[in-house]
């Protein structure tokens, strides 16, 4: 495979084998060092404060407390993931990361050198599409797509909840297809969860609260006042340079690009790594603030620096971070010792280390995190039947046509062509040696020609099988139904909140929480 090929996957193999050090500021095992990094920015006694407070407004159980106590300490450090504020949680993804960094914190803590889990919500996020809907599968397979109409180009925080989302979301609940025992026991943890809650971001933390509180989990709000102004300091030290942390984000990207990676980050012209928030008519809007000759500006005002600063010592929410500075405004204010990220996550990361240093933030070591697919026992008894591992998600239809060809006795049948294809080649291929050893190149070509046109063939025979087969096609149809859902992997579509319907919220968060903190795992229940 050619470097220009190279995609998610490879990029976690090169990642996971320290060929990308230099985009890093730790190997990728280096877990005592993360653990001794220093964390002299952090103002502990303020973020015990504002984390406290926020637990407390949610209703957290008595283990985050206990929890927060632990991060008072000076020699403690955290374990840090986070996501957006989706809609029932966003995709299962947000669980596994969640889970990843509590497990993770449980295996690293000691007396002396106690390490926390903490969950980040995204709620500067303005990207409102992407947390406003989730997708549930029911029993009956029936894909339900569950949306609220929630404003455009808003942070997740500045949304209030509204009591009719909550009603509306449940009674679509009831509609679909799931256990009735279960129902119940999802509906209090909604409603508990917003009753707590005063904007989207809230009742996002409150669920995850309610969820795997118990288990230590710790989560920050960036927009709560309290925190946000733990950001002042950096934030002013973007706005004295407001270009040194672009050209460090772009620089990066144009050698990852020269390895053949697709980079994750780009920053345009003029942009800073600050966004700012704007009143209008219909709310606050977050925008790009950009920066050239003239100073500060956005789409619809221009500020100079002093402008920008009187605004952020009256209001800290007023200035956010852009992609290319949010890692690092996390990790000024957390002991963060290691940061759990999904896939293309990574290559983001990749681009930052220049920002770190420029900010004098010392860089995490990045953890790829557990991935998990679930498998319903109708789906695990396919899988087993046909033999199937979660590497063959990605090509069910070639699994499809190789199993109905073994069935029909078929694939003996090609499998031998393919071989006496081989044998007679060989044997044509020593004859003309003999002859004119020039003409080798040209047997070969026609060798290959024809194993391609059996391989057409064997394939199309397999689809034509698979329309006469309809037991076969049913169940393959099946499994992509659940672990290839709109021709999308799992984890990245279908919400949680799908299977606590089905089998129960305690057994699901086990069985979550019973993941290793790396790889790719089939999770049966």
């Amino acid at each position: 495979m050619s470097s220009s090929s190279l995609s998610g996957p490879d990029f976690r193999t090169f990642y996971q084998q320290d060929k990308l050090l230099k985009f890093f500021s730790l190997p990728s095992q280096a877990i005592q060092e993360a653990l001794s990094l220093e964390r002299t920015t952090v103002n502990r006694a303020a973020l015990y404060t504002a984390l406290e407070r926020y637990a407390k407004k949610l209703g957290a159980s008595k283990e985050v407390f206990a929890q927060l106590e632990l991060l008072r300490q000076p020699e403690s450090r955290a374990v840090v993931t986070g996501q957006q504020a989706g809609l029932l949680l966003g995709p299962a993804y947000t669980l596994s990361k969640a889970v990843t960094a509590i497990n993770l914190a449980k295996e690293l803590s000691t007396e002396d050198r106690p390490v926390v889990p903490i969950f980040w919500v995204a709620s500067q996020d303005h990207d409102t599409e992407e947390i406003d809907s989730s997708y549930l599968l029911d029993f009956d397979e029936t894909l339900h797509y569950l949306r609220l109409p929630l404003p455009k180009d808003t942070p997740a925080a500045r949304i209030d909840l509204k009591g009719a989302w909550v009603n509306d979301l449940l009674n679509n609940l009831q509609e679909a297809n799931f256990h009735e025992h279960f129902l119940p026991d999802v509906t209090q943890l909604v409603q508990e969860a917003a009753s707590q809650s005063e904007s989207f971001s809230d009742w996002f933390a409150g669920l995850l609260y309610r969820l795997l509180g118990q288990h230590g989990l710790i989560i920050l709000d960036p927009m709560q006042p309290d925190i946000a102004g733990l950001f002042k300091p950096l934030f002013v030290q973007e706005l004295e340079e407001p270009t040194v942390s672009v050209t460090a984000v772009n620089d990066a990207a144009q050698r990852l690009k020269a390895l053949g990676f697709e980079p994750q980050l780009g920053r345009g012209e003029a942009a800073t790594n600050l966004f700012i928030e704007e009143q209008t008519k219909e709310g606050y809007r977050r925008e790009l603030l950009r920066f050239d000759d003239r100073g500060f500006f956005t789409e619809r005002q221009t500020y100079s620096k002093d402008d920008l600063l009187d605004r952020l010592e009256n209001d800290p929410r007023i200035l956010t971070p852009a992609a290319g500075l949010r890692p690092i405004s996390q990790d000024f204010i957390l002991p963060t010792a290691i940061t759990v990220v999904g896939p293309g996550e990574l290559r983001y990361f990749a681009q930052l280390r220049g920002v770190y240093e420029h900010h004098g933030v010392a860089m995490p070591l990045i953890w790829d995190r557990a991935t998990a697919t679930v498998l319903e026992p109708p789906v695990a008894r396919i899988m087993d039947k046909f033999n199937l591992s979660l590497t063959d998600i990605s090509r069910f239809d070639e699994a499809k046509a190789a199993e109905l060809l073994e069935l029909h006795g078929y694939a003996q049948a090609f499998n031998e062509a393919l071989q006496v294809l081989n044998e007679q080649f060989q044997t044509l291929l020593e004859e003309i040696r003999g002859i004119d050893p020039t003409l080798e190149g040209t047997v070969q070509k026609g060798e290959a020609y024809f194993r391609r046109t059996l391989e057409i063939l064997k394939s199309k025979s397999g689809n034509a099988l698979a329309d006469r087969d309809d037991t076969y096609t049913n169940q393959f149809d099946r499994l992509e139904k659940h672990l290839l859902p709109n021709g999308t992997p799992q984890e990245r579509l279908i919400s949680p909140f799908s299977f606590f319907l089905k089998f129960g919220i305690e057994p699901v968060i086990a069985a979550f929480l019973a993941l290793p903190t790396k790889g790719d795992h089939a999770i049966r229940i």
